[in-house]
């Protein structure tokens, strides 16, 4: 019985070790090692290094439509000339990116809220993780994952679908070399997710030499 309960112990340690030893998905300090389903993306957010100004802007539906009557997949600009959008805020961005690995980006961001004139720093990362896209960015007050898939050469879809609390976005990020911009929407709190995105969000920015 003793050597019996000595193995159960054993085993336990052994993968009480494992568990500690896996790093947390937000730890910015950590760069994954790199593994096989990882290579084909080697370089995938290398376009973005460098410093990016512009503004993000925030609009809201007060006409929504049930949800299954657009297409929430192929969004573009022609969704922010939807009856019922209002603006409701810009925010004006500063983003500085830089590649560690072809895997591994840091990205400093400075949103400045220019009605209360407010600051904010962020800190995050992009990376390719386990053959996975995923941007972190750790903000005062929140920790934002977004898990990501190309759509294109050019162009990454980021999206998260939190329950609680309720946080459900997508983002379309297209990127050259002088510019880049986001279209997205949101849903968070109550909001009902049988209808359209009560949030609309469009970003663009441009290189700064």
């Amino acid at each position: 019985m003793k050597v019996f309960q000595l193995f159960l112990l054993f085993v336990f340690g052994i993968n009480f070790l494992q568990c500690q030893s896996v790093p947390a998905i937000d730890d910015l300090s950590i760069i994954p090692e790199v593994t096989e389903a990882d290579k084909k993306y080697a370089n995938v957010y290398k376009i973005l290094d460098g410093t990016w100004k512009g503004q993000f802007k925030i609009y809201t539906d007060s006409k929504r439509k049930q949800k299954k009557a657009i297409d929430l997949k192929n969004i573009g600009l022609k969704n922010l000339e939807k009856k019922g959008l209002t603006l409701n805020s810009t925010i004006e961005v500063e983003q500085i990116y830089t590649s560690v690995t072809p895997y591994f980006q840091r990205v400093l961001i400075t949103d400045f809220y220019p009605e209360s004139g407010q600051k904010v720093v962020a800190k995050g990362v992009n990376k390719v993780e386990n053959g996975q896209l995923l941007c972190v960015v750790i903000k005062p007050d929140d920790t934002v994952i977004h898990d990501g898939y190309l759509e294109s050469r050019n162009t990454i879809i980021w999206q998260r679908a939190l329950k609680t609390p309720q946080k459900v976005e997508y983002f379309r990020e297209t990127v050259d070399e002088k510019f880049y911009e986001i279209i997205g929407w949101g849903y968070y709190s109550e909001d009902n997710l049988s209808l359209s995105p009560p949030f609309w969000f469009h970003g663009k920015y441009e290189r700064v030499e």
